[in-house]
């Protein structure tokens, strides 16, 4: 697999305050890596190194195999970004707004090139429209049609659906599997939900103050197998005594008559039943991954 990212060990910090501590990572070709963490986990710090919008304090960057320190500017036309929310002038259209970014990036783009990226990112008919008539999902498109005006082959978007309602936020998951699967982009996907990254990645790393939790192959790390299971009961003491060890060695906890279970997804009907059995009324059952779980607890610790 060709390797489009590589982070070695690198650190930034800003006086005593270490944002990102030895952190590697590989993005391959074609992925579309999910980049998780709470707020202020150093996603963003690690996106602007990427970027060289800032240096790091130590540890190397490699991108297309380049790097980063000693080609910079052929690295960077060949990457399209939205860092935090994008901006416009307001007062012109998206298609002229486009075009002054294209001149600015010193880009030939024709306007049949730049119709083409709005009718790709859902704006066709809205080119000549003033941007401070778009809606924040609009302007959101528009940031995205910004990042592709250019062909770039590698696209990094932090968090792109933030503030949208749920029909933004699926109007942009669709846009970028179409960008990795209509125009084999390689797409760096930042996010604080876990659910949205398992829809669109196939790859990701979760992050916390700064370091590498977990990195790897979606399908592998939310793996089915391995579930937290929560059944909320009339009466959680009560309950655990009727069990009388049932499960002992699975279970987790118990929190306001919440029994916790860790179980792989096969065995919750036999639990199921051996706690109709008892008697106990049940009044609900969830489950989780353990991974999901464990990331609820890294963002509700930040938080």
């Amino acid at each position: 697999m060709e390797n489009i990212i590589e982070l070695n060990k690198i650190s930034k910090s800003f006086g005593a305050f270490n944002a990102v501590n030895k952190l590697s990572l590989d993005v391959f070709k074609g992925d579309v890596f999910g980049f998780l963490g709470p707020n202020g986990a150093g996603k963003s710090t690690t996106m602007r190194m990427i970027l060289s919008l800032i240096k790091p304090s130590s540890g190397s960057i490699k991108i297309f195999g380049l790097e980063l320190n000693s080609h910079r500017n052929e690295i960077m036309r060949r990457i399209g970004c939205i860092i935090e929310k994008p901006d416009f002038y307001l007062y012109m259209s998206a298609e002229k707004n486009l075009q002054l970014f294209s001149k600015l990036s010193d880009v030939d783009v024709s306007k049949n090139k730049i119709h083409e990226v709005l009718e790709l990112v859902g704006l066709k008919g809205r080119e000549k429209d003033k941007v401070k008539t778009y809606s924040h999902g609009m302007k959101q498109r528009l940031g995205i049609a910004q990042t592709l005006v250019h062909n770039p082959e590698l696209i990094i978007l932090d968090e792109p659906t933030t503030g949208l309602d749920p029909q933004g936020i699926i109007d942009i998951r669709e846009m970028i599997l179409r960008l990795k699967n209509e125009m084999n982009k390689t797409i760096v996907l930042s996010s604080h939900i876990l659910s949205e990254i398992e829809l669109v990645a196939n790859r990701m790393v979760i992050i916390n103050k700064g370091k590498q939790v977990v990195q790897g192959e979606v399908k592998e790390l939310l793996s089915s197998q391995d579930l937290i299971l929560s059944v909320e009961v009339e009466d959680g003491k009560v309950a655990l005594q009727k069990l009388n060890g049932y499960k002992k060695e699975k279970f987790s906890s118990l929190e306001n008559n919440t029994l916790k279970f860790s179980l792989s997804k096969n065995e919750i009907p036999e639990l199921v039943d051996e706690l109709s059995k008892t008697g106990i009324k049940i009044y609900g059952i969830t489950y989780r991954r353990a991974l999901e779980e464990y990331f609820l607890k890294l963002t509700q610790h930040s938080n």
